[in-house]
């Protein structure tokens, strides 16, 4: 009897919790008042607002009446130093010339904090973020192998006759005796000297006006044409060699240069994804995270290459022949070719769609490494990835974070391609839909393009990734500064178009006062959609 009665209240239950079979994620977790709501701590911005155990706790006093219930911190900085105790990576020592507490372990902190008032803690990394060229160290400063390797254009102009002479500046001041190329005239006027002698070009590179010094009344560059301007020696070369009517045609030599030598995403010193030596010492960092502390999870941000233009190595050359399973004949103009003016890739190459899917592998079989570490140290501990909700051009950062079973919209992949999307790995993600602008509605009235929207960053969030994993929509708070009303849109647009909220970051919270919009945006607790065992997997079977 006591069996029987045991049985139908398993039963009732059950029947009580809805299905989610043939739901989509949003009307799953709607469907049981299931939302993620995330709070991200970046460590530059936070260090001395979270640097006692005091402040943590008001921190997460705060949070517990805001009803969050994610807090996401950043212990591994871009220049590869960690908050958190470790026999690994470099501790932090100073912070905007002060000095770092050597005996305070935040991550610790966080974590208990989190414990007593019930908020989950995950700890963030910068995975390939190993240096930084403001501060000019890190670990890829003191292994400079390990570094990506950039493509740039080495530009050079070349007379009629058929002389050339290097450009050494690009919409910058020229260097004494130097020469340099322009198509912006708000550099070219900072940069121009007296004794400068200076060659408009239009777009054939017609040679259409030349002087030294001053620019007359009413000069303009031509539309898709440039100046050339130099002095001292590179100076007399555009003299002899071009003259009104004259032909000049700019040409790009390939250069190979570390990302340390050139300009990226705020100066990281990214390490090559590919490396082995690299990708070892990432997931022993992750896995000493794991084992040490008791964090709800992992979340990795700049799981990524800097850039299209990266890396173009020697070594990953050798790997991309060998998965390809032939040499490169022209390398690196069999990838793509750039423009000599801008210096951007202007054509794709035979190999262009090869060369995506193969820089795509390398991250999705990294996180497939990544996570088997995690799982394997602590089964509980979750993996999730931070990205930008521009899925159409993030392929560009060598990363498909969608599904595997959604087809890219590029003309040159292969069939294969989609199979690096790894969202089938991940128990949530979180996707940047960094736009000021909350709904498609309003940028049609103010007349922008309406896909650079919080609410079609979160739809196509949603879409490309199919069901396989949990998503938040994420904000950037600064877009939102004195424009608290736009900021409680934005919200609801994620919570709308995903399964949660992400804000990035604690630091705009306190410093514009809006735990009070939080509060209003979250007046119920609510418990997110990844902490339910066993829904994920429902979800996938009740099918797309």
């Amino acid at each position: 009897m006591r069996f029987l009665v045991f049985a139908m209240c398993i039963w009732f239950l059950a029947a009580a919790v809805p299905s989610v079979a043939g739901k989509t994620a949003s009307e799953a977790a709607a469907s049981r008042g299931l939302q993620g709501r995330i709070l991200w701590c970046a460590a530059e911005v936070n260090f001395w607002s979270l640097d006692t155990q005091e402040k943590v706790a008001a921190f997460f006093d705060q949070c517990k009446k805001a009803n969050i219930n994610k807090v996401v911190m950043d212990v591994k900085t871009l220049n590869g130093d960690v908050l958190h105790r470790s026999s690994i990576a470099p501790r932090i020592k100073e912070v905007r010339g002060r000095e770092y507490p050597g005996d305070y372990d935040l991550l610790q902190v966080m974590v208990e904090e989190g414990k007593r008032v019930g908020i989950d803690v995950y700890a963030t990394i910068n995975v390939f973020a190993e240096g930084t060229t403001r501060a000019g160290y890190g670990p890829a400063y003191e292994k400079p192998e390990w570094q990506c390797i950039k493509y740039e254009a080495e530009r050079w102009v070349r007379a009629e006759n058929g002389d050339a002479y290097p450009i050494a500046n690009f919409n910058d001041k020229p260097l004494p005796g130097r020469l340099a190329l322009y198509n912006n005239p708000k550099f070219l006027d900072a940069a121009l000297e007296e004794d400068a002698r200076w060659f408009s070009a239009d777009v054939s590179g017609t040679i259409t006006s030349a002087g030294i010094g001053k620019f007359p009344d009413g000069f303009a560059i031509a539309e898709n044409g440039y100046v050339l301007l130099a002095s001292g020696r590179a100076g007399n070369w555009l003299a002899e060699n071009l003259g009104a009517g004259a032909r000049a045609r700019l040409e790009a030599k390939p250069r190979f240069l570390p990302v340390s030598k050139g300009w990226e995403e705020h100066y990281v010193v990214f390490a090559n994804p590919s490396n082995p030596e690299v990708r070892e010492y990432e997931l022993s960092l992750i896995r000493e995270i794991i084992a040490t502390y008791d964090v709800a999870g992992i979340v990795f941000d700049r799981m990524r290459y800097p850039g299209i233009d990266s890396d173009f190595s020697d070594l990953s050359r050798q790997q991309f022949e060998q998965w390809y399973g032939s040499r490169v004949e022209r390398f690196p103009e069999d990838i793509y070719t750039l423009d000599p003016l801008t210096g951007k890739k202007s054509a794709n190459g035979k190999l262009f769609g090869a060369w995506m899917e193969w820089r795509a592998l390398q991250i999705h079989d990294f996180l497939a490494e990544a996570r088997e570490v995690v799982k394997q140290t602590n089964p509980n501990a979750q993996v999730a990835v931070y990205v930008g909700s521009w899925y159409d051009s993030y392929y560009e950062l060598g990363v498909n974070w969608a599904s595997p079973n959604y087809t890219p919209p590029y003309d040159w992949a292969g069939p294969s391609y989609r199979l690096t999307g790894y969202a089938d790995m991940l128990d949530w993600i979180t996707t940047g839909c960094y736009y000021g602008i909350p709904t498609r509605e309003e940028a049609r009235a103010a007349n922008v393009n309406e896909n650079l929207t919080v609410q079609a960053g979160g739809e196509l969030s949603d879409e490309v990734v199919m069901n396989d994993t949990w998503v938040y929509g994420g904000l950037y708070l600064l877009q939102y500064s004195k424009k608290p009303e736009v900021f409680d849109a934005a919200m609801q647009q994620c919570a709308q178009t995903t399964q949660g909220v992400m804000l990035f970051d604690y630091v705009y919270v306190r410093d514009y006062g809006w735990w009070e919009n939080l509060e209003r945006m979250f007046p119920e607790p609510a418990q997110a959609p990844d902490r339910v065992p066993g829904l994920l997997d429902e979800l996938r079977k009740g099918g797309r």
